[in-house]
């Protein structure tokens, strides 16, 4: 079902909205859309993808820059990006996953990037509007 949703997260000034494929079943949430980024020159596909039994996300990423990172409250995960400058491998610890409910109007993942020393925290959520 085509839905139209607001993306915020900590990498945009303002939110992006936009239209996106959504399926939600009883097992999996699956979120699609594409979005033009500055200074690139086509569209990048994005795919969330929620696993209600386990309770992992992953967020994958399409397009010049590339990356698929996974959300795992109960361990760390690793995630990776994809340049033209090669492979960026992060670790990533996950505060916590929000499924659209009554109680939260949005999908939301709270996490930390980690690369040696560096760290990196961001909230990323879609508000279905």
């Amino acid at each position: 079902m085509r839905r139209d949703i607001e993306i915020t997260t900590g990498a945009y000034d303002q939110p992006h909205r936009t239209g996106a494929m959504v399926t939600d079943s009883e097992e999996k949430l699956t979120i699609k859309w594409k979005q033009l980024h500055e200074g690139e020159r086509a569209e990048t596909l994005y795919e969330i993808h929620m696993d209600k039994r386990s309770g992992i996300a992953s967020i994958k990423r399409s397009g010049e820059i590339r990356s698929e990172l996974s959300f795992d409250t109960a361990r760390n995960t690793k995630g990776y990006f994809h340049t033209a400058y090669g492979v960026i491998e992060m670790d990533i610890e996950t505060e916590y996953i929000n499924m659209p409910s009554v109680l939260c109007e949005k999908f939301e993942i709270s996490y930390r990037l980690l690369n040696g020393e560096d760290l990196q925290k961001n909230v990323f959520a879609v508000r279905f509007l």
